[in-house]
C-alpha cells in the first residue's frame, strides 16, 4: 500500500468517525425540550449523512482503484485532485460558518439552534479539510506518496 492510499484511506476513515459522532450526538439531542438543541441536533444528523456518505463513497472508489492495480501515477494524480478539493472545501467552509453565524444572530430559538449547528459544523469541516489539505504532498518523484509533517 503506498502512503497516498493510506492518506486516501486515513480521510476517508476520520469523516466517517465524524459522521458517526455527529448522528449520534444530534440523534441524542432529538429528546431535549429545548427547540435551539432540537434545531442543532438536526444540523449534526444532517451534515453527519452526507459526510458518511462522502467517506463511504470515497472509500469504495479507492477500493475499486487497488483492486483493479492503482499505479504510482494514478495515485500522485488523485491526490492532486484530493488536495484541490480539500483546499475548495475549506473556501466552502468559511462560507457555511458564515450563514450558520448569520442564523444564529437571529431571535428565534430554533433558527439559532440550526445557526449554532452549521457553525460548528463548518468550523470542524474547515480544521479537517485544511489540515489534510496541508498534508496531502506529493513526493518529488511523484509516484503518490505523500509526507506528513
Amino acid at each position: 500500500m503506498t502512503n497516498s492510499e493510506q492518506f486516501q484511506r486515513s480521510v476517508s476513515n476520520r469523516l466517517l468517525l465524524w459522521s458517526v459522532l455527529s448522528i449520534g450526538g444530534g440523534a441524542l439531542l432529538q429528546a431535549a425540550r429545548s427547540p435551539f438543541w432540537r434545531a442543532f441536533g438536526q444540523q449534526a444528523i444532517g451534515w453527519g449523512a452526507i459526510d458518511a456518505a462522502l467517506a463511504i463513497f470515497g472509500r469504495r472508489g479507492l477500493e475499486q482503484k487497488v483492486q483493479r492495480g492503482y499505479p504510482p501515477t494514478e495515485a500522485a494524480k488523485d491526490l492532486r485532485n484530493l488536495r484541490r478539493i480539500l483546499w475548495f472545501n475549506a473556501g466552502l467552509d468559511v462560507l457555511y460558518m458564515l450563514g450558520g453565524l448569520a442564523l444564529f444572530r437571529r431571535d428565534d430559538e430554533t433558527q439559532r439552534g440550526h445557526g449554532a449547528g452549521i457553525l460548528v459544523q463548518g468550523l470542524f469541516l474547515f480544521k479537517f479539510d485544511l489540515i489534510h489539505a496541508l498534508l496531502a504532498k506529493e513526493d518529488a518523484a511523484g509516484s503518490g506518496d505523500i509526507s506528513q509533517s
